[in-house]
C-alpha cells in the first residue's frame, strides 16, 4: 500500500489560502443579533463523517486535512465545528462529509464529476497536476485521484504552473503583485492573492461571508458581525460569541449538544463546552480500542461508542495510526 502525501493540500489543492472551495454554505446561518452564524453538527454526525473519512480507503481528499485515527479524527472536527474558525471550514467536508452516508457517496462527491480513473498512468513518481474536460484541476499521486478543485464553479479556469493544477482568473494584474498580503476585490466577494503568476481567488460569498480588510496576514473572510479582537469571547445563554478576520462569530452550541461557559478550569472562556459527567467519567488519555464491530473511546469525559456497521464496514481495526473502521 502506498502512503497518501500529507503536505500538499495547501499549495497543490487549496491554492494560496489554504481552504477547500467546493460547494455550498451548509451549517451557516443568516448572522444578526438574534440569531446564530454557525450551527454546528451535534457529535453524532461527526463520528460518522469520521468513520467514512477514516476508513473508506483512497478518497479524493486532501490527507492533511484529515487524522488517521477514528478518535482523533473525531476530537478535531467537532472542537473546529464549534469555534468561531468553523465559519471557514473546509467546505470539501462540510459538503461531501457529512452529507455522504457511504463510502461510495463520499468518493463521488469528492470527485466533482472526475472519473475515478483519471488519473491513470500519473503521478507515478510524485504529485502531478492537470486539466480535465470539464474544466476541473485534478492532483494525481501513484496513478490515484488525490484532490479535486471544480474551477468554473467559481468561475475560474484551471491552469498548470510547474507541474501544478490549479484554478484561476488569470494572469495577475498590475495592482496585485506577487507576495502582496491577500486584498478584497471591489464587490468584497472574492480574496484575491498573486500565486506564481497567477490570480488566485477564493470565494467568500460560497461560505455565507464576505471578504474584509485585516491587519498582519491581509484580508479574509468574515461575517458581516460587530468587529472585535482576535481573542473576545463571551456568552449569551447558550450561543458563544467569538472572533475570526476581525468581526463577531456566534455559535449556536445548543445545536451540538453543548453548553456555553463563561469558565470551567482551562476551557477558554465563551466557548462551546461539553459538561463532563459529575462522576465517574473517562480520561481523554485512555486509548481507543475495538469491541469487535465497535469503536470505544473518550471525548469530553465521557465514554462513547459508534458501531462501524452503521457506516457499512464489518468491523473494527487497530494499526499504528490508530482505530478505524474496516471492511
Amino acid at each position: 500500500m502506498v502512503r497518501r502525501p500529507r503536505d500538499v493540500c495547501g499549495a497543490a489543492v487549496a491554492a494560496a489560502f489554504g481552504v477547500s472551495l467546493a460547494g455550498s454554505s451548509q451549517g451557516l446561518g443568516e448572522g444578526s443579533a438574534q440569531r446564530a452564524d454557525l450551527l454546528p453538527p451535534n457529535i453524532d454526525e461527526v463520528q460518522h463523517m469520521c468513520a467514512l473519512l477514516t476508513s473508506c480507503g483512497a478518497l479524493p481528499i486532501p490527507p492533511s486535512l484529515v487524522p488517521a485515527d477514528f478518535a482523533a479524527c473525531v476530537r478535531s472536527m467537532h472542537d473546529e465545528l464549534t469555534s468561531p474558525r468553523a465559519v471557514t471550514f473546509s467546505l470539501l467536508l462540510r459538503e461531501c462529509g457529512l452529507r455522504s452516508t457511504s463510502c461510495s457517496s463520499l468518493a463521488q462527491c469528492a470527485l466533482r464529476g472526475v472519473r475515478p480513473d483519471a488519473c491513470t498512468g500519473r503521478g507515478r513518481q510524485g504529485v502531478v497536476g492537470f486539466c480535465d474536460g470539464g474544466g476541473r484541476a485534478v492532483s494525481c499521486w501513484h496513478e490515484e485521484v488525490l484532490a479535486v478543485r471544480d474551477c468554473p464553479r467559481g468561475h475560474e479556469e484551471c491552469v498548470v504552473v510547474n507541474g501544478e493544477a490549479r484554478c484561476s482568473l488569470g494572469p495577475c494584474p498590475a495592482d496585485v503583485r506577487e507576495g502582496d498580503k491577500a486584498r478584497c476585490s471591489a464587490s468584497e466577494t472574492f480574496l484575491l492573492q498573486c500565486d506564481k503568476g497567477k490570480l488566485a481567488t477564493l470565494d467568500c460569498s460560497a461560505f455565507g461571508l464576505k471578504c474584509a480588510a485585516g491587519t498582519g496576514s491581509g484580508a479574509g473572510c468574515a461575517t458581516g458581525g460587530p468587529a472585535c479582537a482576535s481573542n473576545a469571547r463571551r456568552c449569551e445563554g447558550d450561543v458563544a460569541v467569538g472572533c475570526h478576520n476581525g468581526h463577531e462569530v456566534r455559535v449556536d452550541c445548543a445545536a451540538a449538544g453543548l453548553v456555553c461557559e463563561h469558565a470551567i478550569g482551562d476551557a477558554p472562556i465563551g466557548a462551546c463546552f461539553a459538561r463532563p459527567p459529575a462522576e465517574g467519567g473517562c480520561d481523554r488519555t485512555d486509548t481507543p480500542r475495538c469491541d469487535r464491530a465497535t469503536i470505544r473511546y473518550c471525548y469530553a469525559g465521557r465514554t462513547r461508542s459508534y458501531s462501524c456497521k452503521a457506516a457499512g464496514f464489518n468491523g473494527c481495526t487497530t494499526t499504528r495510526e490508530g482505530v478505524r473502521c474496516s471492511k
